[in-house]
């Protein structure tokens, strides 16, 4: 965080993504959305994150308010953001049904959910087609667990969802359609900060296999069936896609390291 004081006036501006409120997060998406120059874009975020009106800004030395802006640059980089800011919604179309988020980083979330929001994610990322925007928030957003309050006490998972369930989808994504898109968007932001922070925590998950051209997501097929020791049927699949997210990958990385250090002793097998 950096302090700024403005006369009596002191705030705290945020210097990376994880830094950003609520309301900060929904103002940068709305900017977003607008297609400003990077200048305009910054000055706009620094006179709402600062909470002043234009008039007061002027007050603050020229160099000050330049080096404040700088400091913003964070906002044109590649999206960290791996804090759950946004941690629920009430789509308008149902206003009596409120729809829970995964935790910080999809810490509780299961491996079966993240492939199925990080397909819809490269999908939307390709095509904008906010359909499959309202998809992957479908994925990642549901009601909460019914007497929740009591069952909290009794399971080991801190997750308050509901399990996925890939038939309820289309009805839950229908009405996510009618949700704020500054909202959406820092749902898309936040996923695809947790997906670019992945790689640096599992690097032989990621690492190109020889003869392997597949994407990412396409990749893992070989790797889970190997965490489910070698079995196909649909039993030993669930156990693999319905376990927790990391513990997956912490497996999938064991078998990457075993697999590239097999590989290394035996260079006529690449």
């Amino acid at each position: 965080m950096n302090e700024v004081r403005i006369d009596n006036l002191k705030v705290s501006l945020p210097s990376s993504w994880n830094e950003l409120t609520y309301r900060q997060l929904l103002q940068v998406c709305s900017m977003f959305s607008l297609g400003v120059q990077a200048s305009h874009f910054k000055l706009s975020l620094l006179i709402k994150f600062l909470g002043i009106k234009k008039k007061v800004l002027k007050r603050i030395d020229p160099q000050d308010a330049y080096f404040l802006c700088e400091s913003l640059n964070f906002l044109l980089e590649d999206v960290t953001l791996t804090k759950a800011l946004v941690k629920s919604i009430r789509p308008s179309r149902f206003p009596w049904t409120r729809l829970y988020g995964p935790a910080d980083s999809m810490s509780e979330s299961t491996f079966g959910e993240f492939t199925k929001a990080q397909v819809r994610y490269e999908l939307y990322d390709a095509t904008k087609d906010p359909a499959i925007l309202d998809e992957m928030i479908a994925v990642l957003f549901r009601p909460k667990r019914s007497c929740w309050w009591l069952r909290r006490h009794l399971v080991e998972s801190p997750d308050p969802r509901r399990r996925f369930i890939d038939r309820t989808l289309a009805k839950r994504a229908r009405a996510i359609s009618h949700l704020d898109p500054a909202i959406k968007q820092a749902i898309f932001m936040y996923f695809s900060g947790v997906q670019k922070a992945l790689p640096d925590q599992f690097p032989n998950v990621y690492k190109k296999k020889p003869g392997d051209d597949k994407s990412k997501s396409g990749g893992w097929s070989t790797l889970i069936i190997s965490l489910a020791d070698g079995k196909t049927d649909d039993q030993s699949l669930d156990r693999v896609m319905h376990s927790n997210l990391y513990n997956v990958f912490m497996g999938l990385e064991q078998k990457s390291i075993d697999y590239f250090e097999f590989i290394k002793n035996h260079p006529q097998n690449d």
